[in-house]
């Protein structure tokens, strides 16, 4: 019992030390996102502070993703007024259901709080996508360009399993969008491969025999 008692002391030690920062800085500010945190009343500065806070954060990564980060702060207010205003109690409200009722009205806070919830809780997806890269990028494939090299680790890490692999819609894109059609069946006949080739093609040469009762003799070019 003592050495257990110690073990949990340790636990809870090396617990707080883990997430001593959760009560400051940026992700203190994500505790927007769960309604457990919520007042029970609709509070009319509930959420603003943190709302800028999140914004000049992740400021880049929003505008480069195409959100209007000036848009934010009102539909905030938007989100709050509407939600406080639902029957539902906030206890079993998810965000999928408040993104699919707001999400034309109040786009941008909604990318905001995808962004928030998004965030992985350990290094574990990036040491993954590292390692998939050590495999992708070898030495034989070192000047593989940057754009490259992403659609290879994406086909990689969000493609499904081999056994699981559908290749019918991607052969039929390729086949839809080539310059000339495509014949993956041509030579299951070669016979009539031949001759369709012959038919196609306008260089074609007929050429008689060296004798004049033989039948001519066509040559595919």
């Amino acid at each position: 019992m003592a050495n257990k008692d110690k073990l949990l002391d340790k636990l809870s030690e090396s617990m707080d030390n883990r997430f001593s920062d959760v009560g400051s800085g940026i992700l203190s500010n994500t505790k927007i996102v769960s309604f457990q945190q919520w007042p029970n009343e609709n509070n009319a500065d509930f959420g603003d502070s943190e709302v800028e806070r999140l914004i000049d954060h992740f400021r880049p990564v929003l505008i480069s993703a195409g959100v209007d980060v000036d848009l934010i702060p009102d539909q905030w207010t938007i989100v709050k007024s509407y939600l406080y205003k639902e029957p539902t109690t906030l206890e079993r409200l998810t965000w999928s259901e408040a993104n699919r009722k707001l999400r034309g009205s109040c786009p941008d806070i909604l990318d905001l709080v995808d962004l928030v919830l998004c965030m992985p809780a350990s290094t574990a997806d990036c040491e993954r996508v590292f390692s998939v890269m050590k495999m992708v990028k070898t030495d034989w494939r070192s000047s593989l360009k940057c754009e490259t090299l992403s659609d290879l680790l994406m086909v990689h890490l969000s493609s499904p399993s081999i056994k699981d692999f559908d290749p019918s819609p991607a052969v039929k894109l390729c086949h839809a969008s080539s310059l000339r059609s495509w014949r993956p069946d041509l030579m299951e006949n070669p016979a009539a491969a031949v001759v369709e080739e012959v038919d196609e093609a306008e260089g074609s040469v007929c050429s008689s025999s060296p004798f004049e009762d033989s039948e001519p003799s066509v040559y595919a070019l």
